[in-house]
């Protein structure tokens, strides 16, 4: 892979990632409920997208995606599957994972992950 960006400097974005985003969601969760957003922190992290006390909170939703995409860009990390794309396993570049490093597919399978979101029935 040629690129400028080094495998340090990708996991230095990552963890960066990873820390911004939770300090987001603990802030959104702190202007609702702050004695859940304390609960919270004594929590491991890994744990916060999928507890049920937050199901009394649908704005949180974007937050709660945010999480679950960080788990599952540490959970690549551990396994050496950071940088492919989950669906065809095709290899992400430097680049793309820099600028977005919870991403979890090449582009054209993000498209089509999009295009059958559209038709999909939420409630």
């Amino acid at each position: 892979m040629s690129s400028n960006i080094t495998e340090c400097e990708l996991e230095h974005r990552l963890l960066a990632e990873v820390a911004s985003r939770r300090q987001a969601f603990l802030q959104a969760l702190q202007a609702l409920d702050l004695e859940l957003a304390l609960q919270f922190q004594q929590l491991p992290a890994d744990e916060w997208a999928d507890h049920g006390a937050l199901s009394a909170w649908p704005q949180l939703q974007p937050h709660i995606t945010q999480l679950k995409q960080l788990d599952a860009a540490l959970c690549q990390q551990l396994l050496g599957l950071y940088g492919l794309c989950s669906d065809c396993e095709a290899e992400l570049s430097y680049e793309q994972l820099y600028q977005d490093p919870c991403r979890q597919r090449c582009a054209r399978c993000e498209a089509k992950y999009q295009n059958s979101q559209q038709g999909s029935w939420q409630l």
